[in-house]
């Protein structure tokens, strides 16, 4: 993980507290959107974030927490690795299954692009201050 993402301490999972170098970067949002579309994340979440057969990326209900790191974490190592951190799963969201790892599909920099994305593009999405330890 490059040490511009690293926001320092650790979340109450034990998480190195993460923040987006790409946040509010055009490019990237740019680059983020066409991931989205790109790499199937669309068929789960809806073509613009909606929702469909997992959960929308445009309220406030995240089913494992809106912050950078969990984000992060989240698309990297999917939702089995989470609650295996000690996360639980939040929200009333309907989710159909465990969202898979994309670690091997995506670099540390698509998967920021992507968070990017869903903070430029969903106004209920702005990270909340990260738990510190």
């Amino acid at each position: 993980m490059s040490d511009a993402a690293k926001a320092g301490g650790s979340n109450e999972h034990g998480l190195v507290r993460l923040r987006n170098p790409l946040e509010g970067d055009a490019a990237a949002i740019a680059a983020g959107q066409a991931l989205f579309a790109g790499k199937a994340c669309a068929a789960c979440h809806g073509a613009s974030g909606g929702g469909g057969m997992c959960p929308p990326l445009v309220n406030d209900a995240w089913v494992y927490g809106d912050d950078d790191t969990t984000l992060y974490h989240l698309i990297r190592e999917g939702s089995m690795a989470m609650r295996a951190r000690g996360y639980a799963r939040g929200s009333a969201e309907k989710v159909a299954g465990d969202m898979p790892p994309l670690g091997s599909a995506l670099s540390e920099q698509e998967t920021w692009q992507l968070i990017a994305w869903i903070r430029a593009n969903h106004a209920h999405a702005a990270p909340r201050a990260p738990a510190t330890r």
